[in-house]
């Protein structure tokens, strides 16, 4: 009898712990699928745990570390970019993160000699997937041409009217053409 009962909570619990198994397979798929990632292997997390090395160009006098670089079998390597806001309402990236995740394109083809096809720019909201174009790495390097440019001017003229940018600048103290 004692057999008994002890064979029948054994086999309680392995149910349990079945169906608690499986609640969180399911919840973790749930979870994947709500993240707005595509199937496949991160293989790089820029992440305090992973401590992952920062991608340099010397060729291009670029560096940066993706948020995740994810391995997928039909579509290569997929730089992804990890934003905290809410998506633009024009369904297109702000162009600053339009720029960064070009600049993660470049690094990824020239350190690690991988094509890139798109990337992703993940907002709270929604992912917007973003194709990896010539147009679009022509604008890049225009970009940093005319920064470097610009830095070697003396003097550099405030580039918006936007008082918010502003706001968050740290030179902000220093600037005689701030906004606020």
């Amino acid at each position: 009898m004692d057999q008994t009962i002890a064979l029948n909570s054994l086999i309680i619990l392995i149910v349990i712990f079945g169906l608690l198994a499986m609640i969180c397979l399911i919840l973790s798929r749930i979870s994947y699928w709500m993240s707005g990632l595509p199937q496949g292997q991160v293989i790089y997390a820029d992440s305090p745990s992973d401590k992952a090395k920062i991608l340099v160009s010397r060729r291009y006098g670029l560096s940066g570390k993706p948020d995740y670089l994810i391995e997928d079998e039909s579509n290569g390597l997929i730089p992804v970019e990890v934003k905290s806001g809410i998506a633009p309402r024009t369904g297109q990236p702000h162009r600053s993160h339009l720029m960064q995740l070009a600049v993660y394109f470049l690094l990824v083809e020239d350190v690690l000699q991988r094509e890139v096809s798109y990337g992703l720019i993940r907002y709270r909201d929604r992912t917007l997937e973003i194709d990896n174009t010539p147009e679009l790495r022509a604008e890049l390097i225009d970009l940093v041409d005319r920064m470097r440019q610009q830095l070697s001017q003396t003097e550099i003229r405030r580039s918006h009217n936007q008082p918010g940018r502003c706001a968050g600048c740290s030179l902000a103290e220093i600037c005689d053409e701030r906004l606020i």
